[in-house]
């Protein structure tokens, strides 16, 4: 389980918000996935692939808005993401087999989002919240 007490508020309260929603859905996914619930977890999967989507254009769209330096970046490390887990619903959907997937479950997939809020997100989150300001 995520646990979002444990990861940073950003500067930016939509961010936030949406995190706090993918941290739901992930936890939901997570515990289906405990539960050997092959059909529960691929309709987890569709739903945090679709939050990702709404989640990256939104913070896109404030970047490009702000004019953040580093855009091509931080898009990037969201394009990535989104092929990560189009890989992830292609194997649950051919296989139906959670083995397949329990690393990206287990580990890249909670790695990633605490590493990405930690760093990404924080800083365009003060980039934006200082463009504000101004």
């Amino acid at each position: 389980m995520i646990d979002i007490k444990q990861l940073p508020e950003v500067a930016i309260d939509f961010m936030n918000i949406e995190h706090q929603e993918a941290v739901d859905i992930y936890n939901r996914i997570e515990r289906d996935y405990k539960l050997h619930d092959v059909d529960s977890v691929i309709s987890g999967i569709l739903e945090i692939q679709q939050h990702c989507i709404n989640h990256f254009a939104h913070e896109e769209q404030a970047m490009k808005t702000h004019q953040y330096p580093p855009f091509q970046v931080h898009k990037q490390a969201h394009d990535r993401v989104l092929m990560e887990i189009d890989m992830v619903v292609k194997q649950l959907q051919d296989h139906r087999t959670l083995s397949k997937i329990s690393g990206y479950i287990e580990h890249s997939f909670p790695s990633w989002f605490s590493h990405h809020l930690n760093t990404m997100d924080k800083m365009t989150a003060e980039f934006i919240a200082e463009q504000k300001k101004n």
